[in-house]
């Protein structure tokens, strides 16, 4: 290769990098303000119960802030791939806008080279974020549960509610008119106190105070200007009715906890556990339920039971057509060969009944940990599915602003209710879990590489050819 060429190929390969350096920072922007705006609206619910654990119910702001931030990392999991699409339309929509995608094309550039930078993106982004999903979120989850099972417990002014008995406190009933929860301060409280073996004392007072003692163990009530009923046991068995008024009365309760004790469950949800510790909890449940059904079929068999009502035991160890035929009849209500028998041997009528409700429950719960595998891989994925969506529509929209977000919004909103109805699906074992999961996925993804493909000019056997204005010449032999 001659020196002139090596120096057109450098210059190539530099401008080639300016533009995607430059496409790149033109994601940045919508990206960050995307994720924020998403973010916010999805948050925006929850905002008002933090405000109300510290403006009414005495919580502290540090834990309240805690809360919070451990209560956003599931947000992200939603926000980024969203993000992606909003700062993918938009970025395209500018280019599109300033004629730049028309200068490219007439410079001879490629489209395609043009996308790379952006899918390359979004590739290292899913899989941050198949990291974040899988290792950080469940442990996030975790801690927020934790801390939110420590808050309920931390005081009874948490759970403090105007006009409802309050059973927190051991030995106590209490019921308050109006509380401020900030300073503890009751208005109109009456408190039973339990008597085991006699009749609870009752104690009415027209205003009091909740506090606690140092070591945060014990509660104590400042009671002012009420009266106390009382029926004690005497000598003799017999009891006398006695009421008492008082200015100021204490009722200091042991073990009521006014402070915030830390603690740390061994059990864990499904969104609290990683993918490997979900796939070992079903696959151990996987394994229980076979030797159930293999149980129970030798002990059906062993009753005389016809071969086709014990392959209805468990439908889905069928062969692939009786499996389509049983689930035809599941869903046109027809019933099934396990009916037949029940009809024929009312004695089973009990016994099969409990194992329909056995078996749904165990292949439910394995269903439900299949799909939530499933999503921890598949939502990071969006964020390359949006990106092949979002450039060549974003080519379309020369306008930012209410198109953007229109589209942003119809789209996520495809992508939300095709994933939590093949969810539901799948937890009826309707639909396969990897299969509802990555539906939403497969469905854009197909759409995005076909819009991509047009857009880069790159036709497939479906696309029909554009139409090319006739030569001079020949419109004039045509005239």
């Amino acid at each position: 290769m001659s020196v002139a060429g090596r120096a057109t190929g450098r210059v190539g390969c530099t401008a080639v990098r300016i533009l995607r350096s430059y496409i790149l920072r033109l994601h940045l922007v919508p990206f960050v303000l995307g994720f924020g705006v998403v973010t916010f609206i999805l948050v925006m619910d929850m905002l008002f119960d933090y405000m109300d654990l510290v403006l009414n119910r005495g919580v502290a702001v540090g834990v309240v802030a805690q809360l919070f931030a451990l209560s956003l990392g599931y947000i992200m999991a939603l926000s980024v791939p969203c993000a992606v699409l909003v700062a993918v339309l938009m970025a395209f929509g500018r280019l599109s806008q300033d004629n730049e995608i028309t200068a490219l094309r007439s410079s001879g550039v490629n489209l395609a080279s043009v996308l790379v930078g952006p899918l390359a993106a979004a590739s290292l982004l899913a899989g941050g974020l198949t990291v974040f999903n899988d290792r950080v979120l469940p442990e996030s989850n975790h801690a927020f549960a934790n801390l939110l099972i420590d808050i309920g417990r931390m005081r009874p002014t948490v759970k403090l509610e105007e006009g409802v008995f309050i059973t927190d406190f051991p030995g106590y009933d209490i019921l308050v008119h109006s509380v401020n929860g900030r300073t503890n301060e009751m208005k109109g409280i009456t408190i039973y106190q339990l008597n085991p073996g006699s009749p609870p004392t009752t104690i009415l007072a027209n205003r009091g105070f909740l506090s606690y003692t140092r070591d945060g163990h014990t509660a104590v009530l400042e009671l002012f200007d009420g009266e106390i009923h009382d029926i004690p046991a005497e000598e003799g068995g017999t009891r006398k009715y006695r009421r008492l008024l008082f200015k100021t009365h204490t009722i200091n309760i042991a073990g009521a906890g006014g402070i915030l004790e830390r603690s740390v469950r061994t059990q864990r949800s499904d969104r609290e556990m990683t993918s490997a510790a979900m796939s070992a909890l079903r696959d151990s449940l996987q394994a229980l339920y076979t030797l159930q059904l293999e149980q129970k079929r030798l002990h059906l068999r062993a009753l005389g039971l016809p071969p086709a009502a014990l392959q209805a035991l468990g439908p889905e160890t069928a062969p692939p057509l009786a499996r389509l035929r049983m689930l035809a009849a599941e869903l046109l209500h027809r019933g099934d060969a396990l009916e037949a028998v029940e009809r024929q041997r009312p004695e089973l009528d009990t016994e099969l009944e409990l194992w329909r409700v056995e078996r749904a429950a165990m292949r439910r719960r394995i269903a439900e940990l299949s799909v939530e595998i499933q999503k921890k891989f598949s939502l990071p994925i969006a964020c390359v599915v949006f990106v092949l969506v979002g450039a060549p529509l974003g080519m379309r929209v020369r306008r930012a602003g209410p198109a953007v977000a229109f589209l942003s919004i119809l789209f996520f909103i495809f992508y939300w209710m095709c994933l939590v109805g093949g969810e539901e699906l799948a937890r009826r074992s309707l639909f396969p879990p990897w299969l509802a999961m990555w539906l939403p996925n497969l469905v854009l993804g197909a759409v995005g590489i076909d819009w991509t493909l047009r857009a880069c000019e790159t036709p497939l056997p479906w696309h029909r050819p554009r139409a090319r204005a006739a030569a001079p010449g020949s419109a004039r032999a045509a005239a």
